[in-house]
């Protein structure tokens, strides 16, 4: 049986990259002792927010030359800490540099460098970042750093419902066994912005030496969707993808090359229970058979997915009423815009 796909244009909506101002140091630090502030967009669920950031490293620069390396600085009920305690150099202003959490690398990070060489993509990380520039205090002056904090990745979510059946129509189920995501990049390097990652500043970071595209599950089980609603499919966790140009999905036989999903599921007459599909010759395992979801084509040459933005793809099963053929369609809704929010310790 062929199957056939299409894929709309598809949409996303920024993730709020402001942040909360308020001070969460606690008591002000004494002399010239350097310390921070630290905050992250509000957001949506499984996300990084100002009130939920643990922990985050740091590196500062005088003059070029590294002053702080790889400092964890954590927070406490009195505020963010770490330790040895370092003070203003009173001759040179700091250049900082910070990400959160701990991440894991390819190469390990070189300490007059603060970019972060061949990030690992698990799918589960919300990476962040934030720079200060021309940082310096004197006088007593003993304000916090605010270190205000960007999402470095993409967001990347899957929903699935069948056909809403018209009047007259055929309502269709669907068996779903696993869905994955193929042909995307897993390994890339982040460079850092050279201005300061300030509220009203747009700046952002940027993803270069894109490697190793693989196979990420993002669904593994047994769901019977048996409403019009979409459902999101995640079980594995996997959310977060680098930001990255999609590779054009092309069709190779029976399956894809490219980026794109890929379900393995039945198909089944609502009312009925009489499975539709697949045939038998369509069968992978366990009943089930493969659809493909392109993410990237023709009609939409330069699919990409951006820094800091979330994108929700639905995908669409029907059923043409003109052909016994199976018809796939995807489209992708837009994400409400995250509020930016004030918050207090």
């Amino acid at each position: 049986m062929q199957i056939k796909t299409h894929l709309a244009i598809a949409a996303a909506i920024t993730l709020s990259l402001t942040a909360c101002t308020h001070d969460e140091s606690g008591a002000p630090a004494q002399g010239n002792l350097i310390s921070f502030n630290a905050s992250a967009p509000l957001s949506g669920r499984e996300v990084v927010t100002t009130n939920t950031l643990q922990e985050f490293k740091v590196w500062a620069f005088a003059d070029g030359k590294p002053y702080m390396t790889d400092v964890s600085v954590g927070r406490t009920d009195n505020g963010w800490n770490y330790s040895p305690s370092m003070y203003w150099p009173s001759d040179a202003p700091l250049n900082f540099y910070s990400y959160s959490p701990a991440i894991k690398t390819e190469t390990a990070s070189d300490s007059s460098n603060p970019d972060i060489p061949g990030f690992i993509n698990g799918g589960k990380t919300d990476l962040l970042y934030a720079v200060n520039i021309g940082e310096t205090r004197g006088g007593g002056n003993a304000t916090p750093v605010q270190v205000n904090f960007r999402h470095a990745l993409s967001q990347v979510r899957f929903q699935m419902r069948p056909r809403v059946a018209k009047a007259g129509e055929q309502a269709l189920a669907v068996r779903v066994q696993a869905l994955d995501l193929l042909g995307t990049n897993t390994v890339a390097s982040f460079n850092f912005p050279s201005s300061s990652t300030t509220i009203g500043n747009q700046v952002t970071g940027e993803w270069t030496d894109h490697k190793t595209p693989a196979d990420k599950n993002i669904y593994e089980g047994s769901e019977m969707l048996q409403t019009d609603t979409p459902v999101e499919l995640r079980s594995s966790g996997y959310l977060f993808s680098i930001p990255q140009k999609l590779t054009k999905s092309e069709a190779n036989g029976n399956s894809y090359s490219g980026a794109y999903a890929r379900v393995l599921c039945e198909i089944f007459d609502r009312n009925t229970g009489v499975k539709i599909w697949p045939e038998s010759s369509d069968v992978v395992a366990d009943g089930a058979g493969y659809i493909y979801f392109p993410l990237n084509t023709s009609e939409q040459n330069n699919a990409e997915w951006q820094l800091g933005k979330a994108y929700r793809y639905t995908l669409n099963i029907d059923v043409p009423a003109t052909s016994n053929k199976i018809d796939f369609d995807v489209t992708v809704e837009e994400f409400p815009d995250f509020i930016d929010s004030n918050s207090s310790n």
